[in-house]
């Protein structure tokens, strides 16, 4: 019931009403805000005072998110310093290639693994997660 009422009380507001409550709602208006189809809306969600890294790395890990807000997520450093926010961001196949690509350096050999196995995301991810993932392997065999 009461995700009933976050839903009906969102929508009887207007767009200036949703960024209001974007910035000073509970987390569950958040997480429905953040999923709106007006950009502005969303993107006030990443904005909002309160926002939590867990809220930020549930939303990157999201298919049914703007892109919009996919692509303003890294430009927190907030946010780009949890590495599960990077990974769930870099694993979502609705991320764009090009922030995916950017991001694909940080990660851990052994989610370069996963991620070069990974069916949803893009062949191009798949390549290039592969072949930082042989020379992340060759760098640490060379060190060891």
């Amino acid at each position: 019931e009461q995700r009933g009422s976050a839903l009906q009380k969102i929508s009887r507001l207007d767009i200036t009403g949703r960024i209001q409550l974007a910035m000073k709602g509970t987390k569950e208006e958040r997480s429905l805000l953040v999923r709106d189809g007006t950009k502005i809306v969303a993107l006030a969600v990443l904005e909002s005072p309160k926002i939590s890294d867990g809220e930020v790395e549930k939303f990157a890990s999201q298919k049914n998110v703007l892109e919009a807000v996919l692509r303003a997520i890294p430009l927190k450093r907030r946010f780009m310093k949890n590495y599960n926010i990077v990974r769930n961001l870099v694993f979502n196949p609705r991320t764009p290639i090009d922030l995916s690509l950017t991001l694909i350096k940080n990660l851990l050999v052994a989610d370069l693994k996963n991620l070069a196995g990974n069916k949803e995301v893009s062949d191009t991810i798949r390549k290039i997660a592969l072949r930082t993932f042989r020379q992340k392997n060759e760098a640490g065999k060379k060190q060891g």
